[in-house]
């Protein structure tokens, strides 16, 4: 799944393959910042969260690692899920991040989503 507000659209597929080198480039932009973490779950819900701490793990073969509070309601979706993506914001997305940092609230209202195909369709 990747997510959007109305001034940028992103398009990413988690399930493509990446060699490191292109993993390495990807990452080498990305110094600090926040993530947006979202997946898709069974009836359609979509789930996402606020992230701070997101960071590359291993560039062969290529793994990241983020951190969620394990009490959070986002925590046991994304670990049931087959597959999420990593949003990363721009300086003008504060208002997003704000929204998915939010308890009981629609986090999605507003937000232009997509769900990226599954693994079979985007390779």
């Amino acid at each position: 799944m990747s997510l959007s507000d109305t001034d940028t659209k992103a398009d990413i597929h988690s399930d493509t393959p990446i060699g490191p080198a292109s993993f390495r480039e990807a990452l080498g932009h990305f110094a600090f910042g926040i993530t947006i973490i979202t997946t898709h779950q069974v009836d359609d819900e979509p789930i996402g969260f606020t992230c701070q701490s997101f960071y590359s793990v291993s560039m062969n073969p290529p793994m990241v690692s983020f951190s969620v509070e394990a009490s959070s309601f986002s925590y046991s979706k994304i670990r049931q899920a087959e597959r999420f993506a990593v949003n990363i914001l721009s300086s003008e997305q504060n208002h997003v991040s704000n929204q998915f940092a939010m308890r009981g609230a629609d986090k999605w209202q507003g937000i232009d989503w997509q769900i990226s195909p599954p693994p079979s369709e985007t390779r």
